[in-house]
């Protein structure tokens, strides 16, 4: 049976490890389900839990990160197939304040990112109790100060880029070296460059590690500018490779849109679907695992699954009774969600047709939701432990046992003997036919009776 787990963070503080043991085979409605809850860390002062990110660090290191509403950041390492987290570093972002929060964290080879509202970029680098060898240096930190009111931020799954966008913010992407390196004066710009060219007026001026900004929608049918309000981001990943990871981005703005860049065409969005959340603004966006897939959910508890080839909605899963506040794709083709009505839940995610305009085959569907005591927060899948890693050998198993048991349905069917209702009925048939046969013969003889007389 394959077994997955996650994290999930509350709004209590406490950082919890939810295993899931899943049947092989086609789940139904009876399918049973086994769930254990454990929680690995408690810290209520510090405040409730906004982001985690799962990474590996020096020396194959398995780390968990988890940032807190009181601008405190933990990073603990675990081990594969257990309930024990180690606390390995700890520390508080300095410019942090009250109305300020975490849009952004992530653990990369360099060591832990984070981000928050107004716009501070944070990497703590690992020290030596994390996993580096003694000869590291100590642990450092590199600061650069971004955009203020952002909404999301996203690391490439290259770890070369980032991405943000929020209220009046265009979506922006950033090399990361050059985001954390000192400015060159344009003297020295013009130097190394030979001569200083004329720039164009309508070319947007970057800043320094900009390497593309978004350029907002045309006006609307009244010729009133359109607001900029971008809600939630995501890398478009699937079948590309790690270099050109971070060329396809899609945004969902509060208006309930979801927009698709590619930042070697131009700065307008080469697809803009509206209303694709129809009640609420784009909560949270993530990209599937699975070819042209993408998750939405709305800012209150409906969760779509959008084909990237034509914005349409394959299907939309059943509403939570709470607002849906995390998303989090895992192999053999699931979904995790938590939601303000303390449940985790877990969804099927089928593959899209093979062809934009087709009919979707199959529909996602619910398969079981676990209550949870506190109030989930934000929750990610543990890609580092083996638990539910899809690789070719496990995925072909899976599918294997798919067909083999629709097969045996198939024959089930085929093979199922003639119920007695239907043997009554068949031998009621024949026995009218031979009564009708009968009669027939009796009136032909006593015609010929009368002919003869």
């Amino acid at each position: 049976m394959p077994s997955i787990r996650v994290f999930a963070g509350d709004e209590n503080g406490l950082t919890k490890s939810i295993k899931f043991v899943i049947p092989e085979g086609r789940l139904r409605a009876d399918t049973v389900i086994t769930t254990s809850v454990v929680t690995v860390d408690e810290r209520p002062s510090s405040g409730k839990v906004q982001r985690m990110s799962v990474g590996q660090g020096p020396n194959a290191a398995k780390l968990l990160a988890v940032g807190r509403s009181g601008g405190n950041i933990s990073l603990h390492s675990y081990r594969p197939r257990t309930d024990e987290i180690e606390s390995k570093q700890e520390w508080n972002e300095t410019r942090f304040n009250s109305e300020d929060a975490f849009i952004g964290l992530n653990v990369g080879s360099r060591g832990t990112y984070s981000c928050t509202t107004r716009g501070f970029l944070r990497l703590k680098s690992f020290g030596t109790d994390v996993g580096s060898s003694e000869d590291a240096p100590e642990t450092s930190s590199q600061t650069t100060v971004l955009p203020m009111r952002l909404k999301d931020w996203r690391l490439s799954p290259s770890e070369t880029h980032f991405v943000y966008g929020g209220d009046e913010v265009e979506v922006s992407l950033w090399d990361i070296e050059k985001a954390f390196s000192e400015p060159v004066k344009a003297s020295e710009e013009a130097i190394n460059s030979g001569r200083k060219r004329k720039e164009r007026k309508d070319k947007v001026k970057l800043l320094h590690g900009e390497v593309w900004r978004a350029q907002n929608v045309p006006h609307d049918f009244l010729n009133i500018r359109q607001p900029v309000h971008n809600t939630a981001l995501s890398f478009i990943h699937q079948g590309s490779t790690t270099s050109d990871s971070h060329n396809v981005i899609a945004a969902g703005t509060a208006a309930g849109a979801v927009r698709l860049y590619d930042v070697r065409s131009h700065r307008k969005p080469i697809q803009n679907w509206d209303k694709v959340c129809r009640n609420s603004g784009v909560k949270h966006i993530q990209c599937g695992r699975l070819e042209h897939q993408l998750f939405v959910s709305d800012s209150q508890s409906s969760v779509y699954t959008i084909d990237i080839r034509n914005g349409r909605t394959t299907y939309r899963y059943p509403n939570a009774k709470g607002a849906v506040v995390s998303l989090a794709p895992a192999p053999h083709e699931f979904l995790f969600s938590v939601s303000l009505d303390h449940f985790i839940r877990l969804y099927t995610t089928p593959p899209p047709p093979a062809k934009a305009n087709q009919n979707q085959p199959a529909k996602g569907k619910l398969v079981h939701e676990e209550y949870l005591k506190g109030t989930p927060s934000v929750v990610v899948w543990d890609a580092l432990s083996g638990l539910g890693k899809d690789s070719n050998a496990k995925k072909k198993t899976w599918e294997e046992k798919n067909a083999r048991e629709a097969e045996d349905e198939d024959e089930i069917w085929n093979n199922m003997e003639v119920t007695d209702a239907r043997q009554d009925e068949e031998a009621s048939s024949n026995e009218s036919q031979e009564t009708d046969e009968d009669s027939e013969d009796e009136d032909n003889s006593r015609v010929k009776r009368l002919r003869a007389s």
